[in-house]
């Protein structure tokens, strides 16, 4: 399963650990949008979309199911991430 599409939308508001949203497309069939790029403690990390549950809480409501798929999308992200914030340096 591949990252076939990859659209960031960079937040510049200071201070917040809101860095990005996300949107990809996986195989170029499914489509997953609000996934959020978030400076945690001690690293960025992929937060994919959510909603509240019954009790408040938010959850997840698409995921990775194993360790290697989500580093896996969350290297090809991360990078493009990156490289995008270091475009918007030069221009």
């Amino acid at each position: 399963m591949e990252i076939t599409r990859l659209d960031i939308y960079l937040r510049e508001k200071e201070g917040s650990k809101l860095k990005a949203f996300v949107d990809f497309t996986l195989d170029d069939c499914l489509a997953i949008k609000g996934a959020k790029i978030i400076e945690g403690n001690s690293r960025l990390f992929v937060s994919m979309p959510g909603k509240m549950n019954k009790h408040g809480k938010e959850e997840n409501v698409v995921f990775p199911t194993n360790k290697e798929t989500r580093d896996k999308f969350e290297k090809v992200i991360l990078d493009a991430y990156n490289k995008k914030i270091e475009e918007n340096k030069v221009n």
